[in-house]
């Protein structure tokens, strides 16, 4: 990772946009236990939000780091006696994005990178609780659409390939910082 942001510092990039939005994901079993009759004691959260910036490389090529937070989700038992567990997680990504068409209004990009999961799993009621991360990799497409100068809506969506694999939808809103530094100094 700090190899990646001394390349980014040495190759002049831009920090051009910044934001955040809504996530969801179809999940994964903490430590990929599965359970039987009992449900899904082990499932991870599905919603989220998300912060993300955006670095200019040079033409067509972008970084977004990003960090996603998941809502705890507590997953319930049937049984007498109570065996629910809360599992948690957040992620760090670092995305490469590859711009394939560049409107007035529209963008659209590839991308590829690098995830880092983070979970945890807690039996509600006790001091039990376990935790593990994984590295993985992602791969996607989205688009940018351009509502004003200073403000674009996005949305995107990746799959995480790693331990603990899953399908996400990223929506949100990106603030131009590009825009605003050219109007603080028209000399930029």
């Amino acid at each position: 990772m700090l190899l990646i942001i001394s390349m980014v510092s040495l190759t002049r990039a831009q920090f051009i946009k910044v934001g955040g939005g809504l996530t969801y994901g179809t999940g994964f079993h903490f430590n990929n236990e599965k359970t039987g009759l009992e449900g899904d004691l082990q499932k991870s959260p599905f919603a989220g939000i998300f912060l993300t910036g955006i670095y200019k490389l040079n033409l067509p090529f972008q970084i977004a780091p990003s960090f996603t937070f998941f809502l705890p989700r507590t997953n319930k038992t049937t049984q007498p006696y109570s065996n629910d567990t809360r599992v948690s997680s957040l992620m760090f990504d670092l995305n490469g994005h590859y711009m394939f068409n560049s409107m007035a209004r529209f963008e659209f990009y590839g991308l590829a990178g690098f995830d880092i999961t983070f979970a945890k799993s807690k039996l509600v009621g006790t001091s039990f609780s376990g935790s593990d991360n994984a590295l993985g990799l992602n791969l996607g497409a989205g688009t940018y659409i351009k509502i004003t100068d200073q403000i674009d809506l996005f949305a995107e969506g990746k799959f995480i390939l790693s331990k603990y694999s899953q399908f996400m939808l990223n929506a949100g809103i990106l603030l131009n910082i590009d825009w605003m530094k050219k109007h603080e100094n028209p000399d930029l």
